[in-house]
Parts: structure tokens; C-alpha cells; sequence
């Protein structure tokens, strides 16, 4: 990658990245270039409604109080879409259970009338993504949403410095920017700061070998801890194409994972709004130390769901993670996170 001085138009990756996918999915039906997991059968949302279940009393747990217990219990779908899941969902629910879906894009015409809505640009600073955060319980799903949350991009040089990545929109070319310590890196990190940049990086992609890359998931994290309020008590549960530390360690995605997606193929990842743009998550970066992540094969292959769901799945389907967190860590919610897995 050149890192000579440009004529063309050049932004952050992230800013170029967080545009691109608003305007991808207020103007394009995600179902019509990709396919996921809940467009292959009912195994996810059959896993989901079993985690409902209310948490047991811990025996050393003072009893609950009568307002928290008496809130109304809902699935909160952010990055609802056609509101697929929601829709397989209420068939599987008790009835006084609400469903409520959050998307850029408005209410879908056959959504079922039994289904909410909110059509809300989420993002870390919004006060209320429900319109009722704090007042419900529940269960907060992400699936295949923080994957398209962007990052900031970087590329070591050959100091190991990571360098800001900087791309033009409407052809895709990238060119090295400036490294943390400029000064001019503070305006291309989407509003984080340099000093929280390095500091992500070392801690959960620490750097490898000239000319890898990384993507800094810290605006995900900060995203994550967002949704993890929007409940009294319950869980929140993100399901993800995801990458671990280990692994990370070892440089098996020095590559960078940053992917465009148009008419169910991958493509370059050109940030101009016409394709989707996104790249795996690091769930355990985004994990309270409360929560649990596990495999998505270990956490369908239960009495709930059966392996023999599972079978039919094309092999990319099956490569996601799933973290699962309680809004209100207790002991007896820690253990359900754990137990919920199997």
C-alpha cells in the first residue's frame, strides 16, 4: 500500500465505513445480498426463545423486587432487517412476551401486527433505543450487527507503528495515514482517542509483522456496553462472525478481515454505499468479565434445538460465535450464562 501524498478524495476508514453501511441499508434489503443463519431454518430462534426462561433464585440471593420483577418481558432484535427472527419467534413465545425490532429501515409491510418496531440509527450515544430502555426485561439479541459496525483501520509498518488506513469511497484505494502518535491521527479514529486506540490494540490484537493489519473494534465494544442497558434485568446475547485472542496472537487475521458483500458474493470492499461493508468482531474484547462465549455449534447443539438441525447448514453458517451477557450480573445470572450454553 502506498503511503506516498494523494490527489484523491481520502477519508478514515472508519467515517468512510459508518456512512457507507447507513446508506446501504437504507436503500438496499440485506436478505436480497446475503444470506445468514436464520435464513436456514429455525435453529437460532428456537435456541433463543429456551434462553427466555426467567433465571433461578440463587440461594444466597436477596429475593427480587416486586417492580423489576413485574416489568414486561420482551426480545429486543437490534439490526432487526425483514424481521425474519422476530417473526420465527413469535411462533415460539408465550404470548405475553413483546417482540420489539430496531432498524435503520421503516417497519416492513408483512411484519406481523403482534411485532414493534423502532426505526432508529443505533448508535453509543443514543439515550433510548426501545423507547422503554430500563423499563423492560428480557432478552437484547445483535445478530450479525456489530460485524457491520465500523472500525478504524490499521496497518503496521515496518516499526510495528500502526498506521491509520485511509481509503477513497468510489474506487476502493487505500493509502497509509498517519500513526497514533500524529497528532493529526485524533480525527480519524471516529471519535475515540489515539491513547485508546494503542491501548485496544495492545491489549487484545497485539502487533505481529510489518504490513498486517487490524481492525480497532473499540467503538464495538463501546456500542455493545450500550445495548447490554437497554434491559432492567436479562440478557443480551450477540451472535457474530468473531475471532479470538489466541488466535489473534498468533497472526492467523494479520490480513485484516474488512469485506464487502453485494448480490450474495464477497467483493471488494468499496465504501461508496453500493456494497455492505464488514469484518469479524472480537466478542471477547466486547465481554463483560461476566459473560460467556462460546462457539455457535456448541451453544445450538442442545436438546433445544438438536444437532440434526444443524446438518443442512452450509459450513459458513455454523462459524459464529455467540456472547452471551447479563444485564444485571448477579450470581445466580452468571450461572445462567454458563448453564445457557450447555
Amino acid at each position: 500500500m502506498s503511503d506516498a501524498p494523494s490527489t484523491l478524495p481520502l477519508r478514515a476508514w472508519v467515517d468512510a465505513w459508518d456512512d457507507a453501511n447507513h446508506t446501504f441499508y437504507t436503500h438496499h434489503a440485506p436478505e436480497q445480498h446475503f444470506r445468514t443463519s436464520i435464513d436456514a431454518g429455525t435453529a437460532t430462534a428456537r435456541r433463543i426463545a429456551a434462553l427466555l426462561a426467567p433465571p433461578p433464585q440463587h440461594p444466597h440471593e436477596h429475593p427480587r423486587p416486586a417492580s423489576r420483577s413485574s416489568l414486561p418481558r420482551c426480545i429486543v432484535d437490534i439490526g432487526s432487517g425483514s424481521g425474519a427472527l422476530l417473526t420465527q419467534l413469535a411462533a415460539l413465545v408465550d404470548d405475553e412476551v413483546t417482540l420489539i425490532g430496531v432498524d435503520v429501515r421503516p417497519r416492513p409491510d408483512d411484519l406481523p401486527a403482534a411485532i414493534g418496531w423502532r426505526q432508529v440509527r443505533v448508535t453509543r450515544d443514543i439515550e433510548d433505543i426501545t423507547g422503554r430502555d430500563g423499563l423492560i426485561t428480557g432478552l437484547v439479541i445483535a445478530h450479525e450487527f456489530l460485524d457491520d459496525v465500523a472500525c478504524p483501520v490499521v496497518e503496521l509498518d515496518d516499526d510495528l507503528r500502526p498506521r491509520i488506513v485511509q481509503v477513497e469511497a468510489a474506487t476502493g484505494t487505500e493509502v497509509l495515514g498517519p500513526d497514533l502518535a500524529d497528532p493529526a491521527a485524533e480525527a480519524l479514529l471516529g471519535g475515540i482517542s489515539p491513547s485508546e486506540a494503542r491501548a485496544w490494540l495492545d491489549h487484545w490484537w497485539p502487533a505481529t509483522k510489518p504490513l498486517a493489519r487490524r481492525e480497532v473494534g473499540l467503538p464495538r465494544d463501546l456500542l455493545w456496553r450500550r445495548l447490554t442497558r437497554i434491559l432492567a434485568s436479562g440478557h443480551a446475547i450477540a451472535i457474530d462472525y468473531a475471532h479470538r485472542l489466541d488466535d489473534r496472537r498468533l497472526g492467523l487475521w494479520d490480513g485484516g478481515t474488512v469485506k464487502g458483500f453485494v448480490d450474495g458474493s464477497a467483493c471488494r470492499p468499496r465504501p461508496d454505499g453500493s456494497v455492505n461493508i464488514t469484518s469479524h468482531v472480537a466478542l471477547d474484547s466486547c465481554a463483560s468479565p461476566h459473560a460467556t462465549v462460546r462457539s455457535q455449534f456448541d451453544v445450538l447443539s442442545t436438546s433445544a434445538v438438536g444437532s440434526r438441525s444443524l446438518a443442512s447448514w452450509p459450513p459458513d453458517l455454523g462459524s459464529f460465535d455467540w456472547l452471551i451477557e447479563p444485564c444485571t450480573p448477579t450470581p445466580a445470572t452468571q450461572a445462567l450464562s454458563e448453564t445457557m450454553v450447555g
